[in-house]
């Protein structure tokens, strides 16, 4: 893995070790998204589960609720992710609980072993997707399921139309939108060149009202880590430009922004 590979991974790491404790109540949409992915994984009989980028564990909470696995293996490379996931799912009876503290790329999980792969809102971090599709491919089973949800293209334009007219313009910061957010064809894409047969992939769009408190602390949150590397009073004078503009822009019901979400079920041929 190159240095530019690695220190990707190692910021998106440290960003959500450093929200952990925030997470959930900040991107309680992203688990109703995650319970939806679940319940539009085929039916079957789901013994052993891998949860790639498993955060706190609200993906396989929902896999628990559907599907009563034997065994789950959790990896992310956010040692506080973890922790947050081992207190809230460690203890829950009839169910063994692995964690491992890893990058999609290098999981230290045997190939072939698991009867259903889920990745709920973490596919969009990954640097390197294609490999990360293979990654995920090669922990299934023949027939084993994947299911994966992120972000889509289209999501977050309002935001990104503020950020574009902050000057001096954050390049980082904006090309994390382009970096990141995907389409049903390249997710398409990604499946199939890992070997995999798409079942389903789709998108959802919602548009909300929300007040500019939230949508700053949620930004916060799942996406702190992306604006760079400025010192502390640079970053708050920046984030005060922000708020400020999105105020402006903002109606009688908050700021107004659309949210895209991708859904992709593949399965691995028999």
């Amino acid at each position: 893995m190159s240095s530019h590979i690695h220190t990707s991974h190692e910021t998106v790491a440290s960003g959500f070790t450093e929200t952990a404790s925030d997470y959930e109540d900040a991107v309680r949409f992203n688990i109703e998204g995650a319970q939806r992915l679940v319940l539009a994984i085929p039916p079957g009989r789901y013994e052993d589960v891998l949860d790639v980028g498993c955060g706190t564990g609200w993906a396989t909470q929902a896999v628990i609720d559907r599907f009563h696995p034997r065994r789950i293996t959790g990896v992310d490379p956010a040692e506080g992710m973890l922790e947050q996931f081992q207190a809230k799912l460690g203890g829950i009876e009839g169910v063994e609980v692995t964690l491992a503290r890893a990058d999609v790329e290098h999981m230290p999980v045997p190939e072939a072993s698991f009867d259903l792969v889920v990745c709920s809102m973490a596919y969009h971090w990954f640097p390197r997707k294609w490999a990360a599709a293979r990654a995920m491919a090669r922990a299934l089973r023949p027939g084993g399921v994947i299911a994966i949800l992120m972000s889509g293209r289209g999501g977050e334009q309002a935001y990104r139309d503020v950020i574009a007219n902050i000057e001096p313009v954050n390049y980082r910061w904006l090309g994390a939108f382009d970096g990141n957010l995907r389409s049903i064809p390249e997710m398409e894409d990604y499946l199939v060149q890992a070997g995999l047969e798409p079942v389903d992939i789709w998108t959802e769009t919602r548009v909300r009202h929300t007040s500019v408190e939230a949508y700053m602390e949620r930004m916060r949150v799942v996406a702190g880590h992306m604006i760079g590397d400025q010192s502390a009073a640079d970053v708050a004078e920046y984030v005060a430009r922000i708020e400020a503009e999105l105020r402006r822009r903002s109606g009688p019901r908050g700021w107004r922004y659309e949210f895209v979400k991708l859904y992709a079920v593949a399965r691995r041929p028999a």
